[in-house]
């Protein structure tokens, strides 16, 4: 039982972990080295890596508990050496009721900061997916989730010519798109 409270009786909390199975990535990028060598890359490719999920959420919901508009931050891999941390708005639709078992439809982006910043922008996100709700009582729900997701970043170049990485005021572009399949379970009160 949830304590009958404002922030209870407007607001819903919530934990999500999971798989993050990304299946391509593409990437441009163009530097010059400390000798003066100029470096260019275009490559699309399968790129297979698994990462983890864990996530937190705070959220109302709207329009006869039919809708939820929720702030969701954690820690989410994609690709190799890529840790973020999030900070999605995430909106989310059931066609039932946000308090019966049935169906869910969701849809999240933002941007998400870089763990190791190396001095670079944050990388931007964005998911689709849904799933099925399970009510276990009349305050929590168990979700079962799936979603497609895109990551835009600016992923650190090693350097070709020794240790470490290229460094920033060497970079003129530098771009890279993941794709990946995120399988997850949320609990939210």
């Amino acid at each position: 039982m949830m304590p009958d409270n404002w922030f209870f009786r407007n607001f819903r909390i919530g934990v999500e972990w999971g798989y993050s199975q990304c299946f391509y990535r593409g990437w441009s990028y163009n530097f010059i080295s400390e000798e003066g060598s100029r470096f260019y890359d275009d490559t699309r490719e399968a790129h297979l890596k698994a990462n983890g999920i864990l996530l937190a959420q705070v959220g109302t919901n709207l329009g006869q508990d039919r809708f939820n508009l929720s702030f969701v931050t954690g820690y989410i891999g994609v690709g190799h050496s890529n840790q973020l941390v999030p900070m999605l708005l995430r909106f989310s639709y059931f066609p039932r009721s946000a308090s019966e078992d049935g169906m869910v439809t969701f849809v999240q982006g933002g941007p998400a900061l870089h763990i190791f910043p190396g001095n670079r922008p944050p990388a931007w996100l964005g998911t689709l997916g849904g799933g099925y709700r399970i009510t276990l009582t009349e305050d929590c729900a168990l979700d079962l989730l799936a979603g497609f997701k895109f990551l835009y970043a600016h992923p650190l170049i090693p350097n070709p010519e020794g240790s470490g990485y290229v460094p920033r005021r060497n970079i003129r572009s530098n771009h890279a798109a993941y794709c990946a399949l995120d399988l997850t379970i949320a609990v939210s009160f």
